[in-house]
């Protein structure tokens, strides 16, 4: 009944190909882009760190929004 913890450390890598951060272990980051279209999504591994790799590189200062999900549904700021 509780949102997992926001991810942190969330960090875009120089290329704009790959996102890295930490989060709750098992739940589900998602990355949208600044129309809210989800770019992709990745499980936090059991290390509490995830890494995914964004179908287009994003090098143009594009806004990005960055949530977890639980498995229940429920999901962070």
């Amino acid at each position: 009944t509780t949102a997992p913890a926001e991810p942190s450390g969330v960090q875009l890598s120089d290329d704009g190909k790959t996102i890295t951060g930490k989060g709750e272990a098992g739940s589900t980051i998602s990355v949208k882009d600044g129309n809210g279209k989800e770019l992709g999504h990745v499980t936090v591994g059991s290390d509490g760190t995830f890494s995914m790799t964004l179908p287009t590189a994003q090098t143009n200062g594009q806004s990005l929004s960055v949530t977890a999900a639980d498995a229940a549904g429920n999901t962070s700021s």
